[in-house]
């Protein structure tokens, strides 16, 4: 909760640096998610903040869609080959000194370069896509008021069509076909960050604005897909977010911080474990290799 002390801010404002938004102490989404899986994971994920390649290359292939400008500002490119034709691996004198002259970028290969023009180019060259990238603000940050909180968001992009705001987001996936794409939002949570953002937006600025998710491909040929978030999408991910909020009340005030699995119990197998029998057991090879072994 907020207090007295920490005045809650709330406004639309385009690109406040990473180093500026990550500080400011509120409720993301993406740390209330953790909430899904545990009080414990949440609390953990406070204090130790995922740093992963996959994360470094997802934000620089945003940045190459949505601030192409800025792409070189930010990134560099280690190049150096062995005299074997290789790339030389990131360690050793060049590596040190390549790293320190460009000590205020994060570096890349010439492969996660080349992966991220090529998704630029392909959200590029789709027309629907453009339709809401051809005008707009990128890394819009959202700061708002729910349950006495601080909450904030990160919009990768926002724009206006007929005078209609639109909080655009964009991702990357291995697959974008609506059934796929469908299933990957529901398990990581993507429909509570849609309401979120929804909901920040519009207790700003009293507008309901509309969402849509640009989904691109990882692989070649980098599919497009765009998807408008439609209100029963909304409704579902607003149940999930203000119950984990009042889960967060809870925990806060009890100072009690349980794991998935707080009490002990039976331990249960899937269903289809116990449709099978000793035929398919032995499909598979398990009887004879453990009679083998006895």
């Amino acid at each position: 909760m907020n207090t007295a002390a920490e005045p809650i801010r709330v406004g639309v404002e385009s690109r406040i640096p990473r180093a500026e938004y990550d500080p400011i102490k509120s409720v993301s989404i993406t740390r209330l998610k953790e909430l899904r899986r545990s009080p414990q994971h949440y609390q953990y994920s406070l204090e130790h903040p995922k740093k992963s390649g996959a994360l470094t290359l997802g934000i620089a292939a945003h940045i190459a869609v949505l601030e192409p400008d800025r792409f070189a500002n930010e990134f560099a490119i280690w190049e150096r080959i062995t005299d074997a034709g290789a790339m030389a691996p990131r360690r050793g004198q060049h590596w040190d000194a390549f790293r320190a002259s460009y000590a205020d970028r994060t570096i890349l290969t010439p492969k996660e370069a080349g992966l991220c023009q090529q998704i630029a180019g392909a959200v590029r060259n789709d027309a629907l896509a453009m339709k809401y990238l051809a005008s707009g603000d990128p890394e819009v940050t959202l700061l708002w008021e729910t349950m006495g909180r601080q909450c904030k968001g990160r919009s990768d992009w926002l724009t206006r069509i007929d005078g209609k705001p639109y909080i655009v987001g964009l991702k990357t996936a291995r697959d974008c076909r609506p059934f796929v794409f469908g299933a990957q939002c529901a398990k990581l949570g993507y429909h509570l960050q849609f309401a979120f953002y929804h909901d920040g937006y519009e207790a700003i600025s009293s507008v309901r604005p509309t969402l849509v998710e640009i989904v691109v491909e990882s692989a070649p040929p980098h599919a497009v897909a765009v998807y408008r978030i439609t209100d029963d999408v909304l409704a579902q991910g607003r149940e999930e977010y203000l119950r984990l909020l009042e889960l967060l009340a809870r925990c806060e005030a009890e100072n009690y911080w349980p794991g998935p699995v707080p009490q002990e119990e039976d331990l249960t197998l899937p269903t289809w474990a116990y449709t099978g029998g000793d035929d398919d057991i032995e499909e598979l090879g398990l009887i004879g290799a453990e009679r083998g072994n006895s």
